[in-house]
């Protein structure tokens, strides 16, 4: 099968024993604290065991071979790998801390999945508690260890992703022409934890943190400071944009609101990117609104994805006729290829 696509967000299922083998001193003598203990809990929803999986969806058993599978059955070229239990990261409350485990993470995903196979692709942790630090492991992942960007956490951290306390981490990322991206996934504190229905936590949890990330990356400056900087936002769908473009929008006509362009200007800036997927209906509308460049295809390989029906979220753009047939190839490769950074220009 020829390779013609490109996934902008899978995912890696820690072996937390193995990254306990990675972590260094002072932390590498924490013999009282087991190694399912490393990071805070990911949507503190209280059932035992979590909740009944799809067969084959978030298999522990899965590494980098079987993510190779995946990518021969699907015709996908390559995928840029994020964490699981990662997704947390932000919550964590000891900087020291955060900047060990994510040193440690981004050796253990290095080892474990980058040296494999170059089809496989590495977005790191870094320690935002600690902007110091989040710049030079920023720095050391890129230049050393090869990956495309760092995940910025969509939930957790004490202030908003556009303080200005964190601009030295947009600065450096400028500089080195890599990506920073906002991942959904954390549902803590957002009043959303508290249903007791998991799906209703996990359908609002998801969008509404990006939501929040872009508005404040557009009002507080962050995409007027740095004009280079590209920003993504995985795993909330689309629908979000055209809401966030509206509110703002009026707000500039009534609220007082002031900025250098228009709300929408920053969709279509070729700097934002938004994963998307092949069932949402407002793909289109946000199609129609912003233009098809900020839009990506993302597996989610191996959360809600298995093995078996890998096929499923391509086709479904594939065969959308809803959309315009030169915009699916855009979807399915070449944003996230600009994006990324990785083979841009190649054919579709």
């Amino acid at each position: 099968m020829a390779m013609r696509y490109a996934d902008a967000d899978g995912h890696v299922m820690e072996n937390e024993q193995e990254l306990n083998e990675f972590i260094e001193p002072p932390f590498s003598n924490r013999g009282y604290i087991t190694y399912r203990q490393l990071l805070p809990t990911l949507d503190a929803f209280h059932t035992p065991n979590g909740l009944p999986r799809k067969e084959g969806t978030f298999d522990p058993t899965i590494g980098a071979e079987r993510w190779l599978e995946f990518l021969d059955r699907t015709g996908i070229e390559w995928s840029v790998l994020y964490p699981t239990q990662g997704l947390a990261f932000g919550h964590v409350a000891l900087p020291d801390w955060a900047a060990s485990y994510a040193r440690s993470y981004n050796n253990w995903l290095h080892a474990k999945y980058l040296q494999v196979s170059p089809r496989l692709k590495g977005v790191a942790l870094i320690p935002m508690q600690d902007p110091p630090s989040a710049v030079a492991e920023l720095r050391r992942a890129v230049t050393e260890l090869g990956m495309v960007g760092a995940m910025i956490p969509s939930n957790g951290l004490t202030r908003h992703v556009s303080h200005k306390e964190y601009w030295p981490i947009y600065e450096e990322a400028e500089r080195l022409d890599c990506v920073l991206a906002v991942h959904g996934g954390c549902y803590v504190n957002l009043g959303f934890n508290t249903f007791t229905v998991f799906p209703a936590t996990r359908a609002l949890g998801m969008p509404v943190p990006l939501m929040v990330a872009a508005t404040g990356m557009i009002v507080d400056g962050v995409l007027d400071a740095f004009p280079r900087l590209r920003i993504g936002f995985l795993e909330g769908g689309t629908d979000w944009i055209p809401l966030v473009i509206d509110r703002l929008e009026r707000e500039l006509e009534y609220g007082g609101l002031s900025l250098p362009q228009k709300p929408e200007a920053y969709f279509r800036s070729g700097r934002l990117f938004v994963g998307c997927e092949g069932n949402e209906k407002g793909l289109a509308y946000a199609i129609e609104r912003v233009g098809p460049e900020p839009f990506m295809f993302a597996s989610d390989f191996p959360h809600e994805i298995a093995l078996d029906n890998c096929m499923e979220e391509i086709e479904e753009i594939e065969e959308r006729d809803d959309l315009r047939p030169e915009h699916k190839p855009l979807l399915l490769g070449e944003n996230a290829r600009r994006f990324y950074q990785v083979g841009v220009g190649a054919a579709t």
